[in-house]
């Protein structure tokens, strides 16, 4: 069994994919580390497969997994997990904004602190676009009041974490999965260190403002009741609204100041509650919506192809 396995999902990354492995390679054969490299093409529709079964090819420790469907990179990620062997797993993107030659710092702080599960590499000066890094932001903080995490604590793609949790994490069976809620709801052994950003090799980020926060909200969702926490204070706040007003508009009867009395009342106290009613009914429509995906049973993924062949041979009769 190898020491280390790296877990690399991959979408539209064919001009640097080998690049990013031989790298990944080379800095673990210079550690002395056994390892794996475990390449997941989340079905892209370039030439990232055929760079994958070229790859595995020329180097014996690189695995390839080809989906058939576009999953996202969270389930390619979990295909990945679930078929990884190591003592200790490292996440990491197929851009090359996580650094091969960080993979040793992650190991090192792995290894010297044993009470650790999982080690986060962060970025001081991350290489995205401004409203990417504005989103981060806002999304780890949402991360740490739904999941109650340590304050200062962050959130990174690009971790490395021993075996037992990675089996933890695998025994989940959620569809729409988050790998930090996931994780933070499994240990609180997590820890930070800093590490080197590089900005995207080519090509652009598949990560929109929009698509961010949807995410964050679904992990919200099945992680905690802070949506519906947040419905009950809005409800709550309108109550105390609709009594302030109730009295401002008797006060002003009382004065006689209202030419039509009770017109303006009814006007703003249905409008009000209108959208609190309907803002109430989205949240739970989306809870509803989830849990009707949950009962489905839909398998995460299906796998089209894996190299070396899982259903090939172990060996001549002669090696028997």
């Amino acid at each position: 069994m190898p020491d280390i396995s790296i877990v690399i999902p991959a979408y539209k990354s064919s001009a640097w994919l080998n690049d990013l492995v031989r790298e990944t390679a080379s800095t673990l054969n210079s550690l002395e580390l056994s390892h794996e490299i475990i390449i997941v093409d989340d079905c892209s529709p370039d030439s990232t497969w055929d760079v994958i079964a070229r790859t595995a090819q020329d180097l014996p420790n690189v695995r390839g997994i080809q989906l058939m469907n576009n999953e996202g990179q969270v389930r390619a990620t979990l295909c990945g997990l679930q078929h990884s062997r190591g003592d200790i797993v490292i996440t990491m993107d197929d851009d090359f904004q996580h650094r091969p030659d960080q993979l040793q710092r992650l190991i090192q702080a792995l290894e010297h602190n044993p009470e650790m599960d999982c080690v986060m590499g962060v970025f001081e000066h991350k290489k995205h676009s401004f409203y990417r890094n504005l989103g981060s932001r806002i999304i780890n903080r949402l991360n740490q009041t739904a999941f109650n995490m340590p304050r200062g604590l962050r959130s990174s793609g690009f971790r490395a974490m021993r075996r037992q949790l990675v089996e933890v994490i695998c025994a989940h069976r959620i569809l729409n999965p988050s790998l930090s809620m996931l994780i933070f709801s499994s240990t609180r052994r997590v820890m930070n260190i800093s590490l080197e950003h590089s900005p995207r090799r080519a090509g652009k980020s598949n990560y929109t403002l929009r698509r961010q926060f949807r995410l964050a909200f679904d992990n919200i969702c099945h992680a905690s009741m802070l949506p519906l926490r947040l419905v009950s204070l809005t409800g709550l706040a309108a109550s105390g609204l609709s009594l302030a007003l109730m009295l401002f508009y008797f006060v002003r009867y009382l004065l006689g100041a209202i030419l039509v009395p009770g017109w303006t009342t009814i006007i703003l106290l249905l409008t009000f509650f209108s959208g609190v009613i309907l803002f109430a009914l989205g949240v739970i429509g989306e809870y509803l919506f989830m849990v009707l995906k949950e009962v489905r049973g839909r398998p995460l993924y299906f796998v089209r192809k894996s190299l070396p062949d899982a259903n090939a041979p172990k060996g001549t009769p002669d090696d028997r």
